[in-house]
């Protein structure tokens, strides 16, 4: 009797400790998964609106001048530490080369008036205008020939920030020239009647640019090979014992005081 009184007890106690377990296996109503298993919910806070036709990136809506950031900074440096017009007034030294450097005699000094205009930190331009006489002598004969030049320059600094001081003091640049060149020759000689002629001309060189007094004052130190055909350069009757041609150019060297605003 006691065992049977034992037993029930015990299958009692196990029944109701099984009650909550099943309770809480039974499937939820609602969602189908068990409550047991149910994740907390999470707030999903207001709805996003949806993108406006502002909200979206297209090139078309970017206000914005034709200008770069960059291309803006270099101006506005430009404006502030560049030049823009300047005038130069040079003394030199004038050489022909070939065969018409062996009967010319060099000219000194040669004179040159240029006016300049910059159009960036890197580029400018100048028009200007030489004078230069060269002399010599033929069958014991004083002779001269007086030359004219028209020409427009256009002229390359290199960037030298990152050169050396020495370097940057000297500006160095590049010139390439186009203009005309009138020859006037006179002889004392009877025999020979003076000679008129004009020709086109190309010039290049290089040139350095010291600064006296910055961005008012500067010496510019230039050289440069001219090239020129007139009408007595392929000539051989004329100075036939002396030269065979007047084939040649003409090589200065050139020193400027240049002012600029």
């Amino acid at each position: 009797m006691r065992a049977c009184t034992f037993i029930s007890k015990y299958a009692l106690l196990l029944a109701l400790l099984a009650v909550p377990s099943r309770a809480q296996s039974q499937p939820d109503s609602n969602s189908g998964v068990p409550s047991g298993q149910m994740q907390p919910s999470v707030p999903t806070g207001a709805k996003k609106d949806e993108p406006t036709l502002f909200d979206q990136y297209s090139p078309y809506l970017d206000y914005g001048d034709f200008n770069s950031s960059e291309e803006e900074d270099s101006d506005t440096l430009y404006f502030q530490y560049g030049r823009f017009f300047g005038i130069s007034l040079g003394l030199g030294y004038e050489t022909a080369t070939g065969n018409r450097g062996l009967l010319y005699d060099a000219a000194l000094p040669r004179f040159d008036l240029k006016v300049h205009y910059w159009f960036d930190f890197q580029f400018a331009m100048a028009m200007g205008i030489w004078f230069a006489t060269h002399t010599f002598e033929y069958n014991n004969n004083a002779n001269s020939v007086k030359l004219t030049g028209y020409y427009i320059d256009l002229k390359y600094y290199f960037d030298v920030r990152n050169a050396s001081s020495v370097i940057t003091f000297a500006n160095p640049h590049l010139l390439i020239g186009f203009g005309a060149i009138s020859k006037t020759e006179t002889h004392s000689a009877a025999s020979f009647t003076p000679g008129n002629d004009s020709t086109l001309s190309l010039s290049f060189g290089a040139g350095f640019e010291f600064p006296i007094v910055y961005k008012k004052t500067y010496f510019i130190l230039d050289m440069r090979y001219w090239t020129q055909s007139f009408q007595d350069t392929d000539e051989v009757d004329r100075y036939k014992d002396r030269v065979p041609d007047l084939q040649g150019g003409f090589f200065t060297l050139m020193g400027h005081f240049m002012f600029t605003w």
